[in-house]
C-alpha cells in the first residue's frame, strides 16, 4: 500500500496519534489512582473499624477486672510477689554452712591441734570469708597444719596472724580465708 498523502497530512495524521495515545495513557493512568485511593480509604476504614472494636473489647476486659473480688486477688498476688522477692534475695545471700564446714574439716589436722572458735561472713562477691582460731601443743603441728591448708584448693588465700608463731609451745592461733560459694562445691 503506498501512502500517497502529502508530508503535512501526514504530520497531521502522526500528531493525532500520539494526542489519542496519551489521552488513553491519561485515563488509565487517573483510573489507576482512583482505584487506589479508593482501595486505601477501605483499608483506612477497615483499621479505624478495628481499632474502635480493639478499645470496646479492652474497655469490657478493664470493667470485669474491675470487680472486688478481682482486686482482691490482685492484692494477695502482689503480696506474695513481694515475699517472693524477699526470700529470694534472702537465699542470695545465704551461707551454705555445711559446704564451708565440709572444706574446713576436710583439711586434715594434725594430732593435738584443735579448732575452737570460727565464723563465717558472706561479701558482695558472693565469697564466704571464715576466721578460724584454735590450740596446738607444738609449733610444728601448726606448720603441717598450714601446710595442708595451702594444698587445698577449694581454699583462698590463707593467712596465719603473727602471733601464731611466737610461741614454740601451746600455740593459740587465727586464721583467716575465703571460699567461693558461688562455683560448685564437690
Amino acid at each position: 500500500m503506498i501512502n500517497l498523502l502529502p508530508p503535512i497530512e501526514k504530520q497531521k495524521l502522526l500528531s493525532e496519534k500520539k494526542e489519542k495515545l496519551a489521552i488513553i495513557f491519561g485515563i488509565v493512568f487517573l483510573v489507576s489512582l482512583i482505584c487506589l485511593t479508593l482501595i486505601l480509604l477501605s483499608i483506612k476504614f477497615y483499621i479505624l473499624a478495628e481499632t474502635d472494636y480493639q478499645k470496646n473489647l479492652l474497655e469490657q476486659n478493664k470493667q470485669i477486672n474491675q470487680t472486688p473480688d478481682f482486686m482482691n486477688s490482685n492484692s494477695i498476688i502482689k503480696k506474695y510477689n513481694i515475699i517472693l522477692a524477699q526470700l529470694g534475695s534472702f537465699y542470695k545471700k545465704e551461707i551454705y554452712f555445711n559446704q564451708a564446714l565440709n572444706i574446713i574439716t576436710s583439711v586434715p589436722t594434725p594430732k593435738d591441734l584443735y579448732l575452737t572458735d570460727f565464723s563465717l561472713n558472706r561479701d558482695k562477691n558472693g565469697m564466704v570469708k571464715v576466721s578460724v582460731s584454735g590450740t596446738s601443743d607444738k609449733r610444728d603441728n601448726l606448720l603441717i597444719f598450714k601446710k595442708d591448708i595451702e594444698v587445698n584448693e577449694k581454699i583462698k588465700n590463707p593467712y596465719f596472724s603473727a602471733e601464731s608463731w611466737v610461741s614454740p609451745k601451746n600455740v593459740k592461733f587465727s586464721l583467716t580465708f575465703e571460699i567461693n560459694q558461688n562455683e560448685k562445691q564437690k
